[in-house]
Order: C-alpha cells, then structure tokens, then sequence
C-alpha cells in the first residue's frame, strides 16, 4: 500500500500559492493602488499585506532544496522529472494560445503590450525561451542543475555546509540588497550583479535551494511544529514593513523591500519552512491541492488569461474603503482564484491519466491479440 505523505509542506506550498495570487491582485488587479487611494489605516494594512506575499517564489525554492538535496544521483530519473515539468509547461502554453487565438487579437494584450499573430505563435510554441512564465523557466535550469549540485553538498560537513551558506547570505542577499540601500551604497557596489536583488534569475534559485539543502540535511524535523518561527515570520514582515515605512525614502529600502534577495524576506521563507515541516498531519485534500500548485501557477500567470482574470476581478471597482471588508475581500478573491485553477489543473490531471490507462489497456490488448 502506498504510504500518504505529510501534508505539513503541501500546506506550505498551497499558502505560497496564495501568496504568489496575491501578488498579482496587488500589482495587475490594482488593490494596493486602490488602497493607496483610499489612505490611512486602509493604505497601511494594504502595504503590510503586499509586503508579505513577497516571499512566495522564495518559499517553493526553498521546499525544493529541502527535499531535493539528498537525493542520490541519478540524472535519468531529474531528466524524467523536468520533462514532466515541461510537458506540463507546453500543455498549457499550447492550449491557452490556441484558446486566445481563437478568441482573437483584441485578447493579444499584457501590461499594455498589444502581441501579433507571430509572437503569440512562437512563445506558444516555446514558452521556456521566451520565459511565458520566468518562474518555471529558471525552476527547470534548477532541476537541470541539482544533481550535480547535490554531489557538492552531501559530501560536505556540516561546519562546511554551514560556513558555505553563511557565505551566501552575506554576499547573494546582504551585500545585494546593502548595494541599493544608503549611505551603504556608497561602499558596496555590484559589477557585473546589477540586478541579482530582484532574484528573477538560476542563480539566486542556487542559493535558496543550498539553504533549503542545509535544513534538509542538518535539521530533521521535530515531533511537534514550534509556535515562534511562525511568530518569527510574522515578524519578520512587520520588520520590512517597519524598515519600508519608517526609514528615510532617501535610503531606498522602499525601492528592495520586495525583492527577492532581501534578507527579510529570505529568512521569512526560512521561518516558514522551519514551522510547516513540523506541521505533522496527514490530508489526502491537502496533498491533492498541494500538488496542483504548478498547474495553478501556469494558469493565473499566462499572460493573455492573466489579463483578462485581473480586468475581471479589479479591486478598483469595488468600494475599499473597509478595512476589515477589504481583508475579507482579497481573502475570498485569493481563494476563489486557487480553487478555480486547481479545479482545472485537477480535470486536466485526469483527463491525462484516463488517456494514459486507455492507450495502456489499447497496448495490452493488441499483445493479447499477437500472441
């Protein structure tokens, strides 16, 4: 029978689902312009909950690098897992172009950008190259990467290990965020790593993954999930909320505040992931949602639908001068929009799994019949 896994992480992956969707009411459905508008408590609230989706890409790097780092080499069986990956990347991209070109060029449009017919076509065709989602595109170089990374890292030590990622944090998020703060800007500089604070690149998917690996390997998880690192990550957004509101805008701590290097937000994730991998229950719901999170990534950050889903769901036509209704407003939008895209990814998934045990019992007839 095949052992249920714990579903503490697949709740984390789900809740860094949540975050990345609200992300995006944010920035494209426009709630924290509308907010902004509004001002007072309303704008405040609307800021602190901005600033703590900002850790979402962070967190499903750093799951990866807590499972992933003790697996054995095995390049074969990483290239079967990217290929699932991106066979799960084409299916959407090919589907939802044909989609929207069907529904015609009106449709071709992302942040005021109007596509023609051979763009659409092509970045249908090659969503990878054309990073159609950046995120996925730098998850499978990741991938590609991690077998040879892990042959690195579980031969080193733990003192090794240690002294490697104390390295990594001072130089991949301190020093990259230090660069763009003042008056530390005027001693640090960044040649050649202009723009590794945003962390949209493999590189600081690397360094998430190496501290992901080194709770992997040096801190297995306790009985008992520890109240403090939840209220530690809890903290740590009112820190860069404090940071953002209270330091002087000429510092430019407003301008990083939300970039993925900021050590703030790397230790949130930190946090996060120390609380939910002793977060020990078992929910085959859970599991299931837990692993639709791909599906729903790919679905809500295609950029034509993700047009069309944030003009549909704008904040700004709605009344947001509520504090407390605006808290249950990107509630219930944040979890409409997950369920929605899960719902699909999860019809999808089934549909794909019949085709696949229809063209197996197809096969095994055909034998029968031969012999």
């Amino acid at each position: 029978m095949k052992k249920q896994r714990d579903s503490g992480i697949e709740l984390l992956r789900i809740f860094a689902m949540l975050l990345v969707i609200g992300v995006h009411a944010f920035s494209y459905g426009g709630f924290y312009g509308a907010a902004r508008d509004v001002g007072g408590h309303v704008a405040s609230a609307a800021l602190l909950m901005k600033l703590a989706t900002r850790a979402a890409v962070n967190i499903f790097v750093i799951i990866t690098g807590f499972f992933m780092v003790r697996t054995p080499f095995d390049p074969k069986k990483n290239l079967r897992r990217v290929g699932s990956v991106y066979q799960k990347m084409l299916f959407y991209s090919v589907v939802l172009t044909v989609i929207f070109l069907f529904l015609g060029p009106s449709y071709w449009v992302d942040r005021g950008h109007v596509f023609n017919l051979t763009q659409v076509i092509l970045k249908g065709l090659m969503p990878v190259s054309s990073q159609t989602w950046y995120f996925l595109t730098d998850y499978l170089l990741l991938c590609l990467a991690v077998p040879f990374v892990n042959l690195a890292l579980q031969k080193l030590t733990q003192p090794q290990y240690r002294a490697l990622t104390v390295g990594l944090v001072l130089f991949m998020s301190v020093w990259m965020t230090l660069v763009h703060v003042r008056p530390f800007n005027l001693v640090f500089e960044t040649f050649g790593y202009k723009d590794f604070v945003a962390g949209k690149q493999v590189f600081h998917f690397l360094f998430i993954y190496v501290l992901g690996g080194y709770i992997g390997r040096f801190h297995p998880p306790k009985a008992r999930p520890n109240a403090l690192y939840l209220l530690g990550a809890a903290g740590t957004v009112m820190l860069n909320y404090l940071l953002y509101t209270r330091l002087p805008a000429s510092w430019g701590w407003q301008g990083i505040a939300g970039d993925y290097a900021n050590p703030v937000l790397v230790l949130n994730a930190v946090l996060l992931l120390l609380f939910f991998r002793d977060l020990h229950f078992r929910s085959r719901v859970v599991n299931a949602l837990g692993g639709t999170t791909l599906g729903v990534y790919a679905l809500t950050e295609f950029r034509f639908l993700r047009t069309v889903l944030w003009q549909t769901v704008n904040f700004k036509k709605f009344d947001n001068t509520n504090l407390w209704g605006n808290f249950l407003h990107v509630a219930l939008v944040l979890c409409g929009v997950f369920l929605a895209a899960a719902a699909v990814d999860l019809l999808v998934g089934f549909g794909i799994a019949g085709v696949k045990k229809l063209k197996g019992k197809i096969k095994l007839k055909k034998v029968e019949q031969s012999s």
